[in-house]
């Protein structure tokens, strides 16, 4: 049987989402006089509920309290094509040494 979570309390994981998790700004914010701009990339500290909303963290270690809805995660980098490229392999034409 799965642990009831404490949903006055904020959670590291809801609905996918998880603490830790890097996320890209949606929309602008504001917050308490404060502004934090559409693009920014944040990192979900925890989860509160009754409305769901995520805190996040921004790189100076401000927490910002933002609907779920103004956040997309951000995709792992793709691996590199240079790396998954095999070696070239030269070939010697008729005649050429």
């Amino acid at each position: 049987m799965a642990e009831s979570k404490e949903f006055h309390l904020p959670s590291d994981e809801h609905g996918g989402m998880e603490a830790g998790t890097k996320v890209t700004l949606l929309r602008d914010h504001r917050e308490f006089g404060q502004e934090i701009s559409i693009g920014s990339q944040l990192i979900v500290d925890s989860i509160i509920h009754f409305p769901t909303r995520y805190h996040l963290k921004d790189t100076s270690g401000k927490i910002w309290t933002v609907p779920i809805h103004a956040v997309e995660r951000v995709a792992a980098p793709a691996k590199s094509e240079v790396s998954e490229k095999e070696p070239e392999q030269h070939s010697v034409e008729d005649g050429e040494e």
